[in-house]
């Protein structure tokens, strides 16, 4: 029975989203499960995808889908941090690139003797990395944060200016351009999508400022305008959509816009519903004969890529800068092809077909072992590799609050001061612009988003602390971060905050004593009612008990201790030692029992204006 297009689609999006799952699962890339999965489903294996069904849609769609990954891979670029290693960074993607598509070249030409036209081709496609790719395969490790920005910024970079020199090199070779003529084309079609693509990007981000779309219609709009923007540029010179693409997500990502956080989330879950289907559909359409055709001198030319070009381009781009040898040498390691490489190669048999020139359908086998071979060894590596290299367990010190209303606020204010590292973390604007105000450091998102904790450092947090007003948000919000990443401490207002018929907590839970609950405390705090004192635990048999011991008066409650330098947040079952520094919080002017155990130090805090 002949496949429809819309049954191929079907299938292949719904494989692509049960082969996610199953790699979540098992704790593999996503990456690999999904082109094992194309293949398998391919016409060569089981033969349940036709590609063929999709006809001339499949490029459409591959060429959208490039362009929305790429958008969603500007917006996470902070240009702040990316100025702290420019250097670094634009070798990467200059000299980098240059030397991935030379040795790449003559890879082809010499290992498995292609003609040096399609030699160059192959080079060319060589140039990209791509975050679809790089991205999930560092999301499953703690390295530092400035290697992991180097690599995924690289890639997003990089993906757009791979295609835009590839395709320049098919027009060379097809003959619709000169030597002379395809140099200046490069340079035309970059500056003609960034500045496309910042114009968009200027434009959207002052209409989002100024609330002039509803909530509800902003991520379609912008969606449409990523799409009408890449295909207007990509009117006026092939391919300068991508740079736009990107281009457009830099400049939004970096004009505080209000709201940006949900914007990201929507972003993230298309990028996760397009890689599903692009990269079944890609591998489907892959012909075994060609592949085999290759033989094994198709593992040398990667070889060549991963263990000669990629070492090379990095220590070259590094060289001179303050990162140390391992981190460069884990660098050199993550080189995997992705969906870029992928897709033009798509196109470039099309092209060679369409223009008489045989050896379309080698080239794109070549690509695609290199991308199954890359992908599948560094997503299975790169954990081992860091560990080898003692890079994948950075010391980690900090708290990532979930919330920043009032009480929250006070509670990260309190932590900062202290010496703690603090990132509030709150889907609601007002309440991140009021953290800032105060000089606490927000980040405005959803907090069962990966990503928006991902920005707000949760990866090299040590606890996770969960302050809404939503029971059921915060143990959400801690099982999320519990599943992706490895904080020491995971804390929260959560269900189990809640007093059971006796009136009692699990010994646990957060704040031991008279906690009023977060509305109350939040009121007490804007109302400048609630006091916190600080208190020296002396060497007194009756103090050295658990901190749910205590004789706690209405209202109050323990919110830290202080040991040996050491800041921990006061759960019911941290043990008093001598020397501690507990911090109490309470009705202001309220006489406490606590008064009588403890040595005040007279540093009484009214409101936590600290």
């Amino acid at each position: 029975m002949t496949q429809t297009a819309i049954g191929a689609a079907a299938l292949a999006l719904m494989a692509g989203t049960l082969a996610q799952t199953v790699a979540a699962r098992l704790g593999l890339p996503s990456i690999v499960l999904l082109l094992a999965t194309g293949f398998l489903l391919g016409p060569d294996f089981f033969g349940f995808l036709d590609p063929q069904a999709l006809a001339g849609g499949r490029e459409t769609i591959v060429s959208l889908g490039v362009t929305i990954i790429l958008f969603e891979g500007g917006l996470a670029l902070d240009l702040d941090r990316l100025r702290r290693q420019q250097r670094s960074l634009l070798l990467l993607v200059t000299l980098g690139g240059a030397i991935s598509m030379i040795l790449g070249t003559l890879a082809a030409r010499y290992a498995v003797g292609f003609s040096w036209s399609l030699s160059l081709l192959y080079g060319s496609l060589m140039i990209v990395t791509g975050p679809t790719v790089v991205t999930p395969l560092l999301s499953r490790l703690k390295i530092e944060r400035r290697l992991r920005e180097l690599l995924v910024s690289e890639g997003v970079l990089i993906d757009p200016i791979g295609a835009i020199v590839a395709l320049v090199a098919a027009e060379w070779v097809v003959g619709h351009a000169g030597l002379l003529e395809s140099g200046w084309l490069v340079i035309l079609r970059l500056s003609l999508g960034a500045a496309a693509g910042f114009s968009s990007g200027m434009l959207l981000a002052t209409t989002l400022k100024r609330n002039w779309i509803p909530d509800h219609l902003i991520n379609p709009t912008v969606l449409g305008c990523t799409l009408a923007i890449a295909t207007f540029a990509s009117g006026l010179s092939a391919e300068a959509g991508l740079m736009a693409a990107v281009a457009q997500g830099v400049t939004m990502a970096n004009r505080q816009i209000p709201g940006i956080g949900k914007l990201r989330d929507f972003k993230e879950a298309l990028t996760l519903i397009l890689l599903a289907f692009l990269f079944v559909t890609l591998a489907a359409g892959l012909r075994l004969e060609f592949v085999e055709a290759l033989g094994w001198n198709a593992l040398v030319v990667v070889g060549i890529l991963i263990w000669v070009a990629r070492p090379l381009s990095v220590f070259l781009a590094t060289y001179g800068s303050d990162m140390p040898l391992r981190e460069r040498v884990f660098a050199a390691w993550i080189c995997p092809r992705g969906i870029v490489a992928a897709a033009v190669a798509g196109l470039f048999h099309l092209l060679l077909e369409q223009s008489g020139i045989p050896g379309g359908s080698e080239l794109e086998a070549l690509v695609f072992v290199t991308v199954a071979c890359t992908v599948t060894l560094q997503g299975l590596t790169a954990r081992p590799v860091a560990r080898l290299l003692k890079i994948d367990f950075p010391s980690m010190l900090g708290t990532v609050i979930i919330g920043a209303d009032a009480f929250s606020r006070k509670v990260g204010r309190l932590l900062t001061d202290l010496g703690r590292p603090v990132v509030h973390v709150d889907r609601n604007p007002a309440l991140c612009e009021r953290a800032r105000a105060a000089k606490l450091v927000a980040v405005e998102g959803d907090a069962l988003s990966l990503e928006t904790l991902e920005a707000a450092g949760a990866r090299y947090a040590d606890v996770i602390l969960a302050l809404t007003g939503n029971n059921a948000l915060n143990d959400l919000a801690l099982q999320k971060a519990r599943e992706s990443f490895m904080a020491e401490r995971y804390l929260g207002l959560g269900s189990d905050a809640i007093p059971d018929e006796t009136g009692g907590r699990p010994d646990s839970v957060l704040f031991p004593g008279n906690f009023p609950g977060i509305q109350e405390a939040s009121r007490l705090t804007r109302l400048e009612q609630l006091e916190v004192k600080d208190r020296i635990v002396t060497a007194r048999k009756e103090l050295l008990r658990p901190l749910r011991d205590l004789p706690f008066a209405p209202g109050e409650f323990a919110v830290a201790l202080v040991r040996n330098g050491a800041v921990n947040l006061a759960t019911g079952d941290l043990q008093l030692a001598a020397g501690d520094m507990l911090y109490t919080a309470g009705i202001t002017d309220q006489l406490s029992p606590l008064d009588e155990l403890f040595a005040n130090t007279g540093k009484s805090r009214r409101g936590w204006s600290l």
